[in-house]
């Protein structure tokens, strides 16, 4: 009979317990990432002194958590790539709309100067039409300028996020440290129930990470999870996490670096760091902003040097040299705050269309530096002064070896862009020389306007004349002096005859004694044949010879366009993979009402059941008491 009150007894505790447990996933049906806990029952055997022996009812051997570690990892896997490319595609596509919003964009500003171009053309001598020029001209310049800001503001934007990021995973690190913590101590206590809500709750902050970076977890035999970020850099280990923070970055001043750890035993993980948020706007801004930074610096120094050039070869309503049309800045260098030396760069664009679109960074190494192209890695190692892509670099002071420096000479030229032209009689639209056909030339042959092939040729102002000593041979004489310059050369129609950094062709067929003259351009206010130049420029291949300037900034909104789009698609095939991997996740832990409901009606029935063993044993022993009295 105490066989049988003992047996109902550990019956009803342990169903009692199981009920508890029943109730509580029930109660925690809708808190994220809790696991359902399931109680595992044993039988308690008898004596075994004899074969008739019966058993002593049962006991609970644990309270096991419905966790799935692999489960789970998959879903943090998961949601850190979904992330990552989620935040990517939202900044690509704020900046896809950027450029091609025609408010903001390059290529409206373009067409508008050209066309502006194409109607003072049509009246040289309009005051108000080369207003218009100059209007646009300052118009396109602020065009860059804007868009360069927007950049910078994006880029502003990168560091928040990120320093806002950073700061999460911190706090997140440290409430994983501490409950390491509480899960040991709940462990050593024999709290296994406590010790499984630790656990939920020490994966959630696990699964909050990866929202930010990749992590990746190993949990140890006292029951504590070390968390490891990137590359398998140990965020926390056991109760210790190391601190992580954002400091200013060495190289770049206007971008940030991760750091990990304090004092003299900070390091600077920010290129280990994959995955998640953060590792997201790093995407964005190496593979798209930087990109566009530097190929929209690259165009305006294109366009300002080749609208320049053009300006130069034309004359003025004053009858001036044409002047610059528009200014750029010197390329920006960064010297590296740790470094030791003295050294000093000096950098300057020598070739606008040699240029690349990148940053160069620069590595003293005692004798000579090393300029790696940070687009593409390519290296260049050599002394000082040395050129590489169109821009000349020289080192001066007392540098000391493994100094680092950086020459952007594209990612900030936007935003410099100038229009220098104030006035309309500066504008350049009439030619700097003038040609003409004497009026007793024999043939019909016509010699074409002379476009000016080097401005810094010394006698490029002298008068020529080009006499026909016979029908396929001329002379070049010096109108002023009658002196023969060149003599006997050969006429073949059509050709170039380049001269004194000018250059002109005669068409027909030339006859003796035909004379044709090249002279400057004293009377420059009807004349447009430089205007022409310039509006020709609108459709010329004048970027690297391969592409106008319409045609490479659209090259630019489309390599945008194709990032965003490529980000969005396959942020749409991550999200499908996170959310595959949270049902599967959720298969093995989540709650189900239904099946907690029959467990709970399962384990009342028992417990009932367990109540009336207690009082049928109750009963017979009352009844052997009436016996005995």
């Amino acid at each position: 009979m105490a066989d049988l009150l003992q047996t109902g007894k550990s019956a009803l505790f342990a169903f009692q317990r199981a009920m508890a447990t029943t109730s509580h996933n029930i109660a925690n049906v809708n808190t994220e990432g809790y696991s359902r806990q399931r109680v595992d029952f044993q039988s308690n055997p008898g004596d075994g002194l004899n074969a008739r022996s019966t058993g002593n009812g049962v006991n609970i051997e644990q309270i096991e958590r419905m966790g799935d570690q692999f489960a789970t990892a998959r879903v943090t896997a998961a949601t850190s790539a979904h992330a990552e490319q989620e935040v990517h595609f939202q900044m690509a596509s704020r900046l896809d709309n950027l450029v091609a919003t025609d408010g903001i964009s390059i290529d409206p500003a373009l067409n508008s100067f050209f066309n502006a171009v194409q109607s003072a053309n049509a009246d040289p001598s309009s005051v108000a039409t080369r207003e218009v020029v100059v209007e646009n001209a300052a118009q396109l310049a602020d065009r860059f300028i804007s868009l360069q800001n927007h950049f910078d503001d994006t880029q502003s934007e990168i560091n928040d996020r990120t320093r806002q990021a950073v700061t999460v995973v911190d706090g997140l690190a440290q409430s994983i440290a501490e409950v390491n913590r509480n899960i040991i101590s709940a462990s050593g206590n024999g709290n296994s129930q406590q010790a499984h809500d630790l656990n939920d709750h020490r994966d959630r902050l696990v699964t909050q990470i990866s929202e930010y970076m990749d992590v990746d977890t190993l949990v140890q035999a006292d029951g504590s999870m070390s968390v490891y970020v990137g590359k398998g850099i140990s965020l926390v280990t056991g109760v210790e996490a190391q601190k992580i923070n954002t400091s200013r970055d060495t190289l770049y001043p206007e971008r940030l670096q991760i750091e990990l750890g304090e004092g003299v035993n900070r390091r600077q993980i920010t290129s280990s760091l994959q995955g998640g948020i953060i590792g997201g706007l790093n995407e964005f801004a190496e593979n798209t902003l930087h990109d566009a930074q530097h190929k929209l610096g690259q165009l305006s120094l294109i366009i300002a040097d080749e609208m320049n050039k053009q300006q130069t070869m034309g004359v003025d309503l004053n009858g001036n040299v044409g002047g610059d049309l528009f200014g750029t800045t010197p390329p920006v260098i960064f010297s590296d705050s740790e470094n030791t030396g003295t050294g000093v760069i000096q950098a300057t664009v020598t070739d606008a269309q040699a240029l690349k679109g990148s940053d160069y960074i620069l590595h003293f190494d005692g004798a000579n530096l090393t300029a790696t192209r940070s687009s593409d890695g390519v290296s260049t190692t050599a002394g000082t002064p040395f050129t590489v892509d169109g821009i000349e670099i020289s080192l001066t002071g007392n540098p000391v070896a493994g100094d680092t420096f950086v020459v952007s000479a594209t990612g900030r030229a936007a935003g410099a862009m100038e229009s220098l032209i104030n006035t309309a009689d500066e504008l350049a639209l009439a030619g700097r020389l003038v040609t003409s056909s004497d009026l007793s030339n024999l043939s019909e042959a016509r010699i074409s306007n002379a476009t000016v092939s080097d401005t810094t040729n010394p006698a490029l102002s002298d008068s020529v004349d080009i006499v026909f000593t016979s029908d396929t041979t001329f002379d070049l004489v010096n109108s002023g002096t009658g002196t023969v310059i060149s003599a006997a050369n050969a006429y073949v129609d059509g050709d170039p005859i380049a001269f004194n950094g000018w250059e002109a062709s005669i068409s027909g067929e030339a006859r003796n004694g035909d004379v044709y003259s090249i002279d400057l351009n004293v009377n420059a206010r009807g004349d447009n044949s430089n205007g022409l130049a310039i509006a020709d420029m609108q459709t010329n291949l004048l970027v690297n010879g391969t592409a106008s300037f319409s045609d490479t900034f659209g090259s630019l909104v489309s390599r945008i366009g194709s990032d965003t789009r490529a980000a969005g698609s396959r942020t749409n095939a991550l999200e499908t993979l996170k959310t595959s991997a949270i049902e599967r996740q959720q298969s093995n832990q989540g709650v189900s009402l239904d099946e907690e409901a029959i467990d709970l009606t399962r384990f009342q029935q028992a417990y009932q059941a367990a109540a009336q063993v207690i009082t049928t044993s109750e009963t017979m022993f009352q009844s052997i008491l009436g016996a005995v009295r």
